[in-house]
């Protein structure tokens, strides 16, 4: 492991010392593809300048969960008010509330961005460069930068199905933001939570990397660091924009950490790795 660490750090100094050889202004061009924290991604680069290289692109993150927790809701009043209707008119629910129900539920980050970047050289003699640029989303509610969802049990949902057939009122299951309620709602047969953390479609980058936009030879490899700077939006429960700390109680912790997190430090890392193909 220590070998193989030595090996990377030169291989890093070896792309930092090379010559900035052919970044002739409009005369070269490279496409590239890359991994990273902000998911995978393909860019074209151009010089406009003998140390000015700019770049477009399109990066996408795969939908995973990245988080699982459980938020509960309340649910001693629906209990109360099925023993109060068996006890009324005999009759016995197939499915009981319990004095919370659980929705199991996920976090998702939603981080597909186009992009158009810089990187400037301002060592002729040196592949390290400075990277700034824009990210932008096309404005997108069902793409939020952070989503938190899930169901409720089978048995939650179909005891308050049955509790309102057979009753006639319209019981909710409810969860308590601040001083307000909000009902979860309804989606595919099931009950349904989503929280959605959301930002400005518009982002900032800053960065800085080592390796040739436009490689001297076929292919050329780029070592990146950097962050993303976004403006937050608001947090919304239920498509209802609520105060993120009352909305944050509610979920476990992980889940809590995060959103904590995203509030009080808007910035996302990159750390990128990409393969650059000269084209012309």
């Amino acid at each position: 492991m220590k070998r193989l660490f030595v090996l990377s750090l030169a291989t890093l100094f070896t792309l930092g010392i090379s010559a900035q050889e052919n970044m002739e202004p409009f005369r070269h061009f490279s496409v590239g593809v890359e991994a990273g924290l902000h998911g995978v991604g393909i860019e074209v680069a151009m010089p406009v300048l003998p140390s000015l290289v700019v770049k477009a692109g399109y990066n996408w993150f795969p939908s995973s969960e990245l988080v699982k927790t459980d938020v509960s809701a309340d649910t001693k009043d629906l209990k109360e008010a099925q023993e109060q209707y068996t006890a009324l008119t005999s009759y016995q629910f197939q499915n009981k509330f319990g004095d919370e129900a659980v929705v199991s539920a996920g976090a998702q980050v939603g981080l597909s961005n186009f992009k158009l970047m810089l990187n400037w050289y301002p060592f002729k003699s040196s592949n390290f460069y400075l990277a700034g640029g824009l990210y932008y989303a096309p404005k997108d509610d069902d793409k939020p930068f952070l989503r938190i969802s899930g169901n409720t049990t089978e048995n939650d949902w179909a005891a308050l199905q049955e509790l309102r057939d057979k009753s006639g009122v319209d019981y909710d299951i409810s969860l308590e933001i601040g001083n307000e309620k909000y009902a979860i709602m309804e989606k595919d047969g099931k009950g349904y939570l989503q929280a959605d953390y959301k930002i400005d479609p518009l982002k900032y980058y800053v960065g800085f990397g080592f390796g040739r936009s436009i490689p001297n030879k076929l292919i050329g490899f780029q070592f990146e660091l950097g962050t993303m700077i976004y403006h937050s939006t608001g947090f919304y429960f239920q498509e209802k924009e609520v105060d993120m700390g009352d909305a944050a109680e509610q979920f476990g912790d992980a889940a809590k950490t995060a959103v904590e997190y995203l509030d009080k430090f808007p910035i996302y890392p990159q750390i990128a790795f990409r393969f650059n193909f000269r084209a012309l």
